[in-house]
């Protein structure tokens, strides 16, 4: 069964896709997240429904979007279009709300930044300053952010400007694995420290008595979702990049391994020197600490704090404050690359715009957009929650269900298995058609109903999302549009 339309750019080499699809899983959130849940929902206990989730949802997906934009050979609105007219509606819906998280993504990755700056000079100079030149920085100082806003986005449209093979694959061939050699040299850092052994103890020791409670295994259902970076746009166009006949399934478990290993490793120095502090202050709970153990706080405060107080400061300071942000923001501009790439893909695929004259457009918009959280940084959170949270839970349980009930899992395993390393089975298809939908279903319920109120903002961002997929859907194509299932199948 052949791909029903070429495409016109490919990566040059299956290893470049893959390390491609490893720097779109690893984010901010494997870093500040991950650990957190860890000692959160029991230690190494927590591994149990992690490994659970992974399995019976992250890797599953994971290979579905692959497989889906292999096939389709276009982004999320050519693709869903193709399976059937009206579906086109939820492909603009996922672009859009990878739109919405580019511009508050990327001014996380300009305080990342300004911070690679601050910590090589030790701005904040004790610890007590702080938590006072991160509030000097959202609130005072907005034009600081906005400095490392430019120079992010710069670095950004060049990266995507120069193509697939020749910008993203050529970028993350370099940026994951100086991500794994600059996160070893912190870890290693993290496990010499005194008493680090007291961090990675709750980091570690499991407490199976915390399985036993839902918001365990929400959490780490939902930690893979967001970690894997399963949005139903980046992955997908990532694979629509690979040429027919290549390899997916495996890739898929390459990617979705390699993600979830550097978040279990970089714990190891994000609670080797919490250790370290609680050792500092003869604690004997990080909670007594009171500072941020997970989120931005634990990386514009906590971190900071700590690395202020190592050994041969303020040398060292300086040395593993600006190590750690280089490091955060290596793996959020990776991860700022797929969300951009699909956005651009979906332009393309419609309108029939250039590389050069599409990438500078959404780039520049979301520059534009972007400056909203640069100089009101208290709307992010209500944004968040609704474009890269709840948003996120239900476009991936909407895919699983448009592929499993929509169109035929047997052709798409029969489109890939000639080429698998790993084939796949009925095992996927009941995965795919049964078990994920219900996990996110679960996961999506509670969420809601752990908020309190939802606020004004969120209700409006989702209204604007949904307005302007009406009409991008509605606009007519440049070519001919996605050819339906009975078209696509027999070509």
């Amino acid at each position: 069964m052949s791909a029903p339309e070429a495409i016109a750019e490919y990566w040059k080499r299956r290893r470049g896709f893959i390390l491609a699809a490893i720097g779109s899983a690893i984010g901010l959130g494997n870093i500040w997240r991950f650990s957190y849940l860890c000692y959160k929902d029991g230690g190494g206990a927590f591994l149990v429904p992690y490994f659970i989730a992974l399995m019976i949802v992250g890797v599953p997906l994971i290979i579905l979007e692959f497989v889906l934009g292999n096939y389709f050979r276009g982004s999320p609105p050519k693709v869903f279009g193709a399976i059937r007219r009206g579906l086109e509606i939820f492909g603009w819906f996922a672009v859009l709300d990878q739109f919405v998280i580019g511009t508050y993504y990327a001014v996380v990755l300009a305080w990342c930044m300004v911070y690679i700056g601050f910590s090589a000079t030790v701005a904040w100079g004790t610890v007590q300053g702080v938590k006072s030149l991160f509030i000097y920085l959202l609130y005072k100082a907005p034009w600081i952010t906005l400095i490392g806003l430019v120079i992010t986005w710069l670095i950004t449209w060049y990266t995507l400007f120069r193509g697939v093979a020749g910008g993203i694959e050529r970028a993350c061939t370099f940026a994951i694995p100086a991500l794994w050699v600059l996160s070893a040299i912190l870890v290693v850092r993290g496990v010499t420290l005194p008493h680090h052994n007291v961090g990675l103890n709750f980091y570690l020791t499991p407490d199976w008595s915390k399985l036993s409670s839902g918001t365990v295994w929400i959490d780490a259902f939902g930690q893979i979702l967001f970690t894997l970076s399963l949005m139903a746009a980046p992955l997908v166009i990532y694979a629509a990049y690979m040429p027919p006949g290549s390899e997916l399934p495996n890739s898929a478990w390459i990617t979705a391994f390699a993600n979830c290993g550097y978040s279990f490793f970089f714990g190891f120095a994000t609670w080797g020197i919490i250790g370290y502090l609680m050792g500092l202050y003869h604690v004997n709970n990080p909670a007594a600490l009171k500072v941020p153990l997970g989120g931005g706080g634990l990386a514009f405060m906590t971190i900071p704090a700590a690395v202020t107080l190592l050994p041969g400061a303020p040398v060292t300071t300086a040395i593993f404050g600006t190590l750690f942000f280089i490091i955060l923001w290596l793996a959020g501009y990776t991860s700022l690359l797929s969300i951009v790439e699909p956005i651009y893909g979906a332009i393309r695929d419609k309108f029939l715009v250039s590389r050069r004259v599409g990438v500078s457009i959404v780039c520049g918009l979301l520059f534009a957009f972007g400056l909203i959280f640069v100089f009101d940084p208290d709307l992010l959170d209500p944004v968040d929650f609704i474009a890269g949270s709840t948003n996120l839970v239900w476009i991936v349980m909407l895919e699983a269900i448009i592929a499993g009930y929509m169109y035929s899992l047997e052709k798409l395993r029969a489109y890939v298995n000639p080429y698998a390393e790993l084939k796949l089975g009925r095992w996927f298809d009941v995965l795919v058609r049964y078990v994920s939908p219900v996990a996110l279903a679960c996961v999506l319920g509670y969420g809601l109903y752990s908020v309190s109120a939802i606020k004004p903002v969120s209700v409006m961002v989702l209204v604007i999302i949904t307005i302007c997929a009406v009409i991008l859907s509605g606009t007519r194509w440049r070519r001919a549009p996605p050819a339906p299932p009975e078209e696509v199948s027999s070509g």
